[in-house]
């Protein structure tokens, strides 16, 4: 079978570090929203606890929140920045990826992978790259300069029709 688009990403120090930023910028918003409503949820539980003079639910309810904020809050950050270091090695990746009509492949130095487009959780369109989310915390960077076969329009176009809802652009418009 030959697939419809060739891609051959060489992932730099730079490319990463673009890429986590993205990453942290791309679930901020998302993360707010419902911290605001948990703090919301758990100040109305927490008044009323102490309120009723449940001091131990109340007391665990505020380590509950501050449990909550620290995953939520500091966690991703924490993630990025670990990762930003363990990144200095010098050590990068060359991904070759062939996207065919219901799946897409990857060539890595860690072997062989096949994902499902209807399973990917979501692509990020950027100036120079498309990220392909296959969880929330998981992603594959593909160059929009590494296409060998096939171009970044219409490989935007194809994953727009096969992933519609899961499809985000995020290209700053100037």
């Amino acid at each position: 079978m030959e697939p419809l688009f060739e891609n051959k990403t060489d992932c730099s120090q730079k490319d990463y570090d673009i890429f986590l930023e993205s990453y942290k910028n791309e679930f901020a918003t998302s993360d707010y929203i419902y911290i605001i409503v948990y703090i919301i949820f758990f100040g109305i539980c927490i008044f009323l606890a102490f309120s009723k003079k449940e001091y131990i639910l109340g007391i665990a309810l505020i380590a509950g929140l501050c449990i909550y904020l620290w995953f939520k809050l500091f966690r991703i950050a924490k993630l990025v920045e670990k990762t930003k270091e363990s990144q200095k090695n010098g050590k990068f990746f060359v991904n070759k990826y062939a996207f065919y009509k219901n799946f897409f492949t990857i060539e890595s130095t860690q072997g062989n992978t096949q994902f499902l487009y209807f399973k990917l959780y979501k692509i990020v369109e950027t100036k120079e790259y498309f990220y392909i989310y296959v969880t929330r915390e998981f992603a594959y960077i593909v160059s929009k300069d590494g296409f060998i076969k096939g171009n970044k329009e219409e490989f935007s176009k194809f994953m727009k029709k096969k992933v519609f809802t899961k499809y985000k652009n995020r290209i700053k418009s100037i």
